[in-house]
């Protein structure tokens, strides 16, 4: 008995054994890719300082999964500074966007030597 074959000549079992290792790979890039992410994100935080931003605008620009990527207008208020006006885009969960608005006040961490460089603190939204 022969094993049954697709369209183009490759038996059942090869393709199911080639759609698990792929579904296995998809599966692992998430720990793949994030932890990059967070290492960076930790690097950028400890050389960063915290400073109050206004959101003076912004715009949903895309989607990554289930979130926003959101481009924000700011406004940053360094201390004993004269404010200065920036644009960050930051991944937002739709929890999270929901309780942001213009206006709005939040604390940020900003790269000194990239005063651009800018990474809201949304965990601790009001």
């Amino acid at each position: 008995m022969r094993p049954e074959r697709n369209a183009t000549g490759v038996s059942t079992t090869v393709m199911l054994k080639r759609m698990k290792d792929m579904r296995d790979m998809v599966n692992a890039a998430p720990g793949m890719v994030t932890q990059p992410q967070q290492l960076g994100a930790q690097a950028q935080q400890m050389a960063a300082v915290r400073r109050t931003v206004t959101i003076t605008g912004m715009r949903q620009i895309g989607m990554l999964n289930f979130d926003l990527l959101v481009e924000f207008d700011l406004a940053v208020l360094p201390d004993g500074m004269r404010p200065y006006p920036a644009t960050t885009q930051q991944r937002v969960s739709q929890m999270q966007a929901g309780r942001l608005r213009p206006g709005q006040t939040l604390q940020a961490s900003v790269d000194p030597s990239n005063p651009a460089a800018i990474s809201l603190d949304l965990e601790n939204l009001p």
